[in-house]
């Protein structure tokens, strides 16, 4: 299990970054899905002895040998957008702490001085405001003063309540301010679980695509290596007299060939792994080398998820249902401008002499030519409608997209089994043709003829693994369930 915290950084870290670990909790493909073998038996690995990018001369840095677990892990651990929204969060998280606030009371002291030609006055008023859940407000208050040359004094104490009738009374306008700040608060978290899924997807595929890239290097270098042998054995039966003199070109052609399509892989192989390095973003320049191997486990990615599951995952559709809460608060409040501003009042006070006074006040305005409150309800009224809009055509995509990346899955699974046959065919094949050329019944176009179809099988096994296990990753990622399948797991999940 990924333990990672989307909160403030822990004491004592010092370095700020995201804390994860991986474990066996989470999805039980979390580990098979280093794994991923053909369905014809054949696993592709990568490992240190699979060929590699050569490091380029005049380029610091250290080897990394990574499994794809670790490699997410490095990823989550240095990812800098990902660490630059850890620190949004630490702000986020303020911020509703500020928000729940409002109802706590607020303290000012306000010391003054004044002077004039008959003399001064030092004053001091110290007071304190309370908001109430109804909408009013509390506040007491006490100003005491020394004027005439500082020798007399006068001290006033008051309490006030303050409660609005219509616009902005009731508990509903008074904590609206309260549930939008929460509602925010877990959409941008929505928003960071979203960025740290395509952080995994984008190293999964990376990581993938090196360990792809390594194998059709690995079919180049054994292309080339058949080649060569084919062309020594050509010139063993020209010596021999058993051959025509000829088929000596064709097979020096078919080197050439191999040797380029050798150096093509291994383009390809230095492309991947820069992509990887960047994906990883390990702050210097290091070879990545992938531990992994590229396997399908049996049954892998057959489960069809149901779209009632898939929606309570996907972070997007949360958001989306999220943001309706929040279009419903905001028309609320905004209907509520509407009405006139009526509030009451009381105040009590008593000064130093020990004299009372209450007062009791009804006031009320009403805007004559404001339009303002009425553009604010026509723009709540209209993006609640865009939300509701949003949420069921989001509802309908996702639909349409878990059943295609369903079919991806099963075209995959299905592809994979043919290119595994295919490629066993293709090498029987080549085996009947070279024992064929010994014994003198074939010639050298036919040998090149099938190792060119055995290595064109090989490439195509290669593409159909890797094209299952991106579907499968897209499929992950549709449900909603990407973090889950790695073991990944937010502090925040749990409150």
């Amino acid at each position: 299990m990924v333990a990672f915290s989307a909160c403030a950084p822990e004491r004592g870290g010092g370095d700020g970054r995201f804390y994860a670990s991986l474990g066996e909790a989470g999805g039980s493909d979390a580990s098979d899905a280093t794994r991923h073998a053909a369905p014809g038996g054949r696993v592709f690995r990568s490992n240190d002895e699979l060929p590699g990018p050569h490091p380029r001369e005049g380029v610091a840095g250290a080897d990394l040998h990574l499994t794809l677990e670790e490699a997410i892990r490095h990823a989550l651990e240095n990812n800098r957008s990902l660490l630059n929204r850890q620190l949004d969060r630490e702000l986020e998280g303020l911020s509703l702490d500020v928000a729940g606030d409002r109802w706590r009371p607020r303290f000012v002291i306000e010391p003054s001085l004044a002077w004039d030609s008959p003399g001064g006055e030092v004053a001091l008023h110290a007071g304190m405001t309370l908001r109430l859940r109804t909408g009013g407000t509390l506040d007491l208050g006490w100003r005491g003063a020394l004027s005439d040359g500082l020798r007399d004094g006068t001290a006033i104490q008051a309490l006030g309540i303050s409660q609005p009738l219509l616009k902005g009374a009731g508990a509903e306008m008074e904590a609206a301010p309260v549930r939008r700040a929460l509602i925010e608060n877990r959409i941008q978290f929505l928003a960071l679980r979203r960025a740290l899924a395509d952080v995994v997807v984008e190293v999964v595929d990376s990581y993938r695509a090196v360990i792809a890239a390594s194998r059709q290097v690995e079919i180049a270098e054994e292309s080339l290596s058949r080649a060569r042998d084919q062309l020594d054995a050509t010139r063993s039966l020209i010596r021999a007299g058993r051959v025509a003199e000829r088929e000596a070109g064709r097979s020096e052609a078919v080197v050439a060939n191999r040797e380029i399509g050798l150096v093509r892989a291994r383009s390809r192989l230095e492309a991947a792994s820069a992509r990887l390095v960047d994906t990883l973003d390990p702050g210097e320049m290091v070879m990545v080398h992938p531990r992994g191997e590229l396997a399908v486990a049996d049954g892998q990615g057959l489960a069809a998820p149901e779209l009632e599951d898939v929606l309570l995952g996907r972070t997007d559709f949360r958001q989306a249902v999220l943001m309706v809460e929040a279009a419903r608060i905001d028309l609320a409040v905004a209907r509520n401008n509407l009405l006139p501003d009526l509030s009451l009042r009381l105040e009590l006070s008593r000064d130093a002499e020990g004299r009372s006074d209450t007062a009791v006040r009804l006031g009320v305005a009403i805007p004559l030519n404001d339009r303002e409150p009425r553009v604010e309800y026509v723009r709540a009224r209209n993006g609640l409608l865009k939300a509701e809009r949003n949420v069921t055509e989001l509802r309908e995509s996702i639909r349409a997209a878990l059943r295609q990346a369903l079919n991806e899955v099963e075209a995959g699974l299905l592809l994979a089994g043919m290119a595994g046959d295919a490629r066993a065919l293709a090498e029987r094949n080549l085996a009947v043709e070279e024992a064929k050329f010994g014994q003198g019944l074939s010639s050298t176009f036919e040998v090149g003829a099938a190792e060119g179809e055995l290595v064109r099988a090989e490439q195509a096994e290669a593409d159909a693994i890797l094209a299952l296990l991106a579907a499968q990753t897209r499929l992950d990622r549709i449900s909603g369930r990407t973090l889950e399948r790695w073991g990944i797991r937010l502090k925040e999940d749990a409150r």
